[in-house]
């Protein structure tokens, strides 16, 4: 098998992304087994990542209905045409899937960009924007709550939850436990109880201390069957 092991999953998997683990000219093995590890690390990042979007669309959206004073405040709050672009887009999705227009599914419908938008400097003049940060990240410290701050932390958590999302390599970011860190932080900045409850079944820190080693006892126990 080991002679066609390799390049029967580089024909499934595609010789490009393979390709993307050899690029310090490792060999075949090595690239599998950063393969199969990166996985891993993807999917140790996928719970702490659901709560965190989930978190933070929740805790947004209860805050701006009570700031506007109703449910449909992405059709009345001061938005500016980048942000009326997605909403008429979720809009149109629900539609086309021939549901009603409800408050929750347009909520749902918005992506973790629109949400992450709202904590830009494209609203740091907009009072709803104040009164989230004022309401809702009550527990950030004093010295990471400045909205540029704000901003570049939110945005970087919303690249490293794409690229975890698409499947992309990230074993080579040399800050991905820090970046895991300030993940957790900004979840407890939203809700004690969700960081506490995601602190209970949180793996990555194993995964990542454990690097590639498993992976190339694996990788070699089926190279050579």
């Amino acid at each position: 098998m080991n002679s066609t092991f390799y390049s029967d999953l580089e024909n499934i998997f595609s010789k490009s992304r393979l390709s993307a683990y050899k690029k310090d000219s490792a060999d075949d093995k090595t690239a599998l087994a950063r393969y199969l590890y990166n996985i891993e690390l993807c999917k140790s990042l996928y719970v702490p990542l659901n709560v965190f979007e989930i978190s933070l669309r929740n805790t947004i959206d209860k805050s701006l209905c009570t700031f506007a004073g109703n449910s449909d405040w992405y059709d009345t709050l001061p938005f500016d045409s980048s942000s009326k672009n997605k909403i008429s887009e979720a809009k149109k999705k629900i539609c086309k899937k021939g549901k009603a227009l409800t408050h929750d599914r347009i909520v749902a419908e918005f992506t973790l960009g629109f949400w992450t938008s709202i904590i830009t400097t494209r609203y740091s003049q907009a009072a709803f924007q104040s009164y989230i940060i004022k309401n809702n990240l009550k527990k950030c410290p004093a010295s990471s709550k400045n909205i540029k701050n704000l901003q570049q932390i939110f945005e970087k958590m919303r690249i490293l939850r794409n690229s975890v999302s698409h499947y992309e390599r990230i074993l080579h970011w040399k800050d991905l436990p820090q970046q895991h860190n300030q993940l957790l932080e900004c979840i407890k900045w939203l809700d004690e109880s969700a960081f506490q409850l995601l602190s209970e079944i949180d793996f990555f820190d194993y995964i990542f201390s454990a690097g590639v080693n498993p992976f190339l006892v694996l990788v070699s126990k089926k190279w050579n069957r």
